[in-house]
């Protein structure tokens, strides 16, 4: 199945994986940026990210993020940018 992801680091991309975790998603969207946006192992986020699955943040899904995405799921995962002054 096809995977929709939007992000502001590597633009939108379709992802064709099958039976897609959450966090196979973000694992993947980390190989495409170079910069890891979760562990590997634990799945939480390293650094500042924020995700969501149809517009609902990660850390509000039940199953956190190895959550099992349908066909039309859309996921969208944002970097936080600070600025100082």
């Amino acid at each position: 199945m096809v995977v929709k992801a939007k992000t502001n680091f590597v633009g939108e991309v379709a992802l064709e994986m099958e039976s897609p975790t959450l966090k196979e998603v973000v694992i993947e969207l980390s190989d495409r940026a170079g910069f890891p946006i979760c562990s590997p192992d634990s799945g939480e986020i390293q650094g500042d990210f924020k995700i969501y699955v149809n517009g609902v943040e990660y850390e509000n899904i039940a199953n956190g993020n190895n959550i099992a995405l349908k066909e039309k799921d859309e996921v969208e995962v944002t970097m936080v940018i600070l600025a100082g002054g």
